[in-house]
């Protein structure tokens, strides 16, 4: 193996660990934001279970 090739191999490989952290770090985003919105959702569900509460406000003057 020549010099060059072993300096290219090098970028190469280092270029494919900076891809994979980049992927990593976009899926642990994406899993966090999942997490959120399943939250949501449960949280809205939990209300949705008596939609008559909290629509009428009793007001005396």
């Amino acid at each position: 193996m020549e010099i060059q090739g072993l300096g290219l191999s090098s970028t190469v490989l280092s270029n494919a660990n900076m891809n994979s952290s980049v992927g990593m770090a976009l899926l642990d985003k994406a899993l966090e934001t999942d997490q959120a919105n399943g939250e949501s959702l449960v949280s809205m569900l939990e209300r949705s279970v008596n939609p008559l509460v909290g629509q009428n406000i009793d007001i005396r003057i």
